[in-house]
């Protein structure tokens, strides 16, 4: 028997890849969430969503998105890193829109926007969205800036959201991108989930997944908290692990004991991983310091 069978759950209701239908609406998640919404029916030129790693920028764009109309399309770029022209050519991908091998910027230029004219005379809104912002490079962000140019009379021809880490609030703060920053009104942080939030976030997802027969000790929440610092991706791991320990124990009940035996186990993980990391570390620049006294001994440079 698997633990989903034995605890009766559908999925499981941890799972850290993001996923809409598990989306918990905290306090800041809604708030995220209706900004989105916001900007895209007003028309605004861009918006920014910043979040800590694990805090659920990706599964709140992912439910936004699953909750479009019809009349918006959208390019989703997960992989920013990447120059102007690649950028670009990265847009007219996401769009399928032909183009030759060695399309000129002016002539990428030009595919988009007659492309976006086509769609608004449709009374199609088109969006960039770009998850892990923090990540292009500063002549990508400024490229962005004047894509955001192109506009009718009366409205803009494209709206820009930017997902990231808190490096991405730094990186527009740098003087070359003074003029793009400025241009950002509607921005927001995400929040990590309160003692109360995390909670009804376990309660949620267990419900969402079927798992009415399971029982949560009410201390179990404020350990999870704690270990968790309200962080989702983490409450996620822990209470998976939790889960798995408790299924092992033949207990239906999660516990104090479960949740702090999933915690030190991750503990213990991540201390196996520092030690390994450091130890490769030493033994490649062992490695370069026995390689250039090679060197230096085949070119006389140390002499017996």
């Amino acid at each position: 028997m698997s633990y989903l069978d034995f605890f009766g759950l559908k999925e499981d209701p941890f799972k850290i890849t993001p996923d809409p239908s598990f989306f918990y609406e905290s306090l800041s998640h809604r708030t995220a969430k209706n900004l989105l919404k916001y900007v895209v029916e007003n028309g605004e030129g861009f918006c920014v969503i910043i979040g800590e790693p694990g805090t659920g920028k990706t599964t709140i764009l992912r439910k936004f998105l699953s909750e479009l109309p019809e009349n918006y399309i959208f390019a989703l770029i997960l992989n920013p890193n990447l120059a102007p022209e690649e950028f670009l050519k990265t847009l007219l991908d996401e769009f399928m829109l032909p183009y030759d091998k060695d399309i000129s910027k002016n002539e990428i230029l030009k595919i988009l926007k007659a492309f976006l004219l086509k769609n608004i005379s449709k009374g199609i809104k088109t969006l960039i969205i770009i998850d892990e912002a923090q990540l292009m490079p500063v002549e990508t962000l400024e490229e962005l800036r004047l894509l955001s140019n192109l506009e009718t009379e009366k409205e803009k021809l494209i709206q820009i959201i930017l997902v990231g880490q808190p490096e991405l609030e730094e990186k527009l703060k740098l003087p070359e991108l003074k003029q793009l920053n400025d241009r950002i009104i509607n921005k927001m942080f995400l929040e990590r989930l309160s003692l109360k939030e995390v909670e009804k976030y376990i309660s949620h997802r267990l419900r969402m997944a079927g798992g009415e027969k399971i029982k949560i000790d009410p201390k179990v929440y404020e350990l999870v908290y704690n270990h968790s610092k309200g962080i989702p991706r983490l409450i996620n791991v822990i209470m998976s692990k939790a889960l798995m320990i408790a299924f092992l124990d033949n207990s239906l009940e999660i516990k104090p004991i479960h949740i702090n035996s999933a915690a030190k186990s991750l503990s213990d993980e991540e201390s196996d991983v520092s030690f390994y990391h450091y130890l490769l570390i030493f033994i490649l620049f062992l490695g370069i310091i026995i390689a250039l006294v090679y060197i230096l001994f085949q070119t006389g440079g140390i002499k017996v």
